[in-house]
């Protein structure tokens, strides 16, 4: 009986280890396991591959089509710690119309895109999926777990945020524990690459395959978001964890398109580079070459100018001659002036002189940065942002401090000083297909808005005539007799003509008229850098002072209803200008800048509606643009 007694307790003793030991391994799994697995490039089309493309109505000057590239939901890490639910096809009901539960509330974009692409983070899409996927393995993983509290408590969120940075930042840049191979993180990209073809109508709402490779270095936003034409892709998308570098994201693009695919990539946030988004050394250190130059041109020829996280395009500290250069003006302290657009502009003319090619040669386009799984949301009459609950109500944009804050970085800003409710890109193309729309990214006829739907059409060419009598007769003397934006003006066959330039924009219907309209132009010759901006239309029939400002038509916002000045500016503005100050023998860039008139900013509202007190000096109103993608001038003598 004693035996017997001995040898069961033997027994339970034997079965608590090992059942111990199960529940540590399942908690504490024994590390990320880094096997690696096969990428092929294969085509993904399911649903899309039975739609016929070729009976849909064709534009032949083309249409402005608006939409959203910059998409997180949750599967991306920060949107989930802190809180967002929503999958790829959340994001893309959205974007279409449909009503979404965000926090508690519903929401639905009263404006739907056009188009549209999720773009959550290739780092950790698998440790995420695995996180939110009961059953799979490392779920109930002790992180995993931890993960899943987070998004309702704020410390432990933040915390968790900051982690993840550190993760995927100079130093350690790792996978976490719990990840049990790339077959999760294929899982996750399948379900952003069945949501893109679920969600596909051709000619009414176009979907694109795509993530975020995101990279930081010291703090430095270095993140690239890229898309692909069509659904031939890797089985899953390579992260920074893998590629390192700027270098190494280029070999992966260019591995893809090895195997089949066709894709670029478009760098955002510069604003928050710390000097080294457009670098003047190689990864390794070494200057920049001619195989770098041409590495970037080839695989990044946008640039998103605008979203939540602020604008790239200047910076009032370093342009004080630019009476619009204050727009949102979010970065790290101190700024640079290295981080921003108009500079990275210019200083490709000079490796364009230098090296024969440009490795800046972006076109231009904006959207929101959502974490929410909101594409498009950017009415700054809304309630909801784009930032999880950091910013889901007026209170806490009032009073919370912005989750990058408390940093020798970035010293206690709140969130309304950090955000705002990001941008959209716009597109000329003859149909709302995938290909027509990644085709008018590639060749960069694309324009970049603050957030609202202001159009903009921007021709160079050298025999244009003084004026037209219609937006048709224009549109089509611009592609007929010039290049649109995005492209490259060839050299006239008259010696040192000018070119110039057709220009038109029509207001967004739902917002205030617009004020006037700018041609930015940036040039290098014999080693320097320098840039003019010109005045070239206005609305009310004013003229430029003699002092070369602009005079007050007298627009304003009542900030006590919200209410804009309706009886000044125009619906529609367009010119025929010609450079009064051109050189041939210079390389230069144009690009257009579109101001509206003043309206309500979204903290103005929390004011009115929500009874929030924002400190008086918070900035009120808003003055919502539009930006071209530039044309560029390269004169003969000049390496090509």
């Amino acid at each position: 009986m004693a035996k017997s007694k001995k040898t069961l307790w033997l027994l339970l003793l034997v079965l608590l280890i090992i059942g111990g030991f199960f529940i540590y391994k399942t908690l504490f799994p024994g590390g990320a396991d880094l096997t690696p697995v096969p990428n092929p490039i294969r085509d993904r089309a399911t649903t899309s591959k039975n739609i016929d493309e070729s009976n849909l109505p064709t534009h032949s000057i083309k249409n402005a089509y608006f939409g959203d590239l910059h998409v997180h939901t949750s599967l991306s890490f920060d949107a989930y710690i802190g809180g967002t639910v929503a999958t790829p096809s959340d994001a893309y009901r959205y974007a279409k119309g449909e009503t979404l539960t965000i926090f508690g509330k519903q929401v639905q974009l009263k404006r739907p895109l056009d188009f549209a692409g999720v773009s959550d983070h290739s780092e950790f899409i698998g440790e995420f999926y695995t996180a939110q996927t009961a059953g799979e393995p490392g779920h109930y993983a002790m992180m995993a777990q931890v993960l899943r509290g987070a998004a309702n408590d704020e410390k432990k969120s933040e915390a968790l945020f900051q982690q993840m940075r550190n993760r995927k930042g100079a130093g350690e840049r790792k996978h976490m524990g719990f990840f049990q191979g790339f077959e999760s993180t294929k899982k996750a990209w399948d379900m952003i690459l069945d949501a893109a073809e679920k969600h596909y109508e051709a000619g009414k709402f176009t979907t694109l395959a795509g993530y975020e490779w995101s990279r930081a270095e010291d703090g430095a936003h270095l993140h690239r978001n890229v898309f692909f034409r069509d659904m031939v892709v890797p089985d899953y998308p390579i992260s920074s964890i893998e590629a390192k570098t700027a270098e190494g994201l280029w070999a992966s693009l260019e591995q893809y398109t090895k195997g089949g695919s066709t894709v670029l990539a478009i760098p955002h946030n510069t604003n928050l580079g710390k000097g080294i988004a457009f670098p003047e050394v190689k990864s390794d250190g070494n200057p920049l070459d001619a195989e770098y130059v041409k590495a970037r041109n080839k695989w990044e020829p946008l640039i998103e100018i605008h979203q939540a996280k602020g604008n790239s395009e200047v910076h009032a500290d370093f342009w004080k001659n630019d009476e619009f250069a204050d727009f949102e003006n979010y970065n790290y302290l101190p700024p640079n002036k290295k981080d921003y657009v108009r500079y990275a502009l210019k200083k490709g003319l000079a490796y364009q002189a230098e090296l024969g090619i440009n490795p800046y040669k972006f076109g231009l386009i904006a959207s929101t940065d959502t974490h929410n799984g909101t594409p498009g949301a950017t009415e700054e009459t809304e309630e909801n942002r784009n930032h999880t609950l950091v910013d889901n109500n007026a209170e806490n944009r009032r009073n919370r401090e912005w989750i990058m804050s408390g940093s020798e970085l970035d010293l206690g800003k709140k969130v309304y000083e950090a955000i705002n409710p990001g941008g959209l890109v716009g597109v000329w193309a003859e149909k709302n297909i995938r290909g027509e729309i990644w085709d008018a990214l590639k060749r960069k006829e694309t324009f970049a808005t603050s957030g609202g739907r202001i159009q903009v059409r921007f021709f160079a060419g050298y025999d244009f005539d003084s004026q037209y009598d219609s937006y048709e007769d224009l549109v089509k003397a611009g592609y007929e007799k010039g290049v649109p934006m995005g492209s490259d003006l060839p050299k006239s066959t008259t010696p040192n003509q000018a070119p110039s330039f057709l220009i038109w924009a029509t207001k967004d219907n739902e917002s205030a008229n617009l004020d006037r309209i700018e041609v930015i132009k940036g040039w290098h010759k014999e080693g320097e850098l320098k840039e003019q901006i010109y005045t070239v239309a206005l609305s009310d029939n004013r003229t430029i002072n003699s002092d070369g400002t602009v005079p007050d038509n007298g627009a304003a916002v009542n900030l006590t209803t919200g209410e804009w000045s309706k009886d000044k500016g125009a619906t529609t503005l367009q010119t025929t200008w010609a450079d009064p100050d051109f050189d041939s023998t210079a390389e230069v860039f144009y690009y257009v800048r579109v101001i509206e008139l003043p309206t309500a900013r979204f903290n103005l509202w929390d004011e009115i509606r929500e009874g929030i007190d924002y400190p008086s000096d918070a900035i009120r109103t808003i003055r919502e643009r539009a930006w071209s993608s530039p044309i560029w001038y390269t004169p003969e003598n000049s390496k090509m």
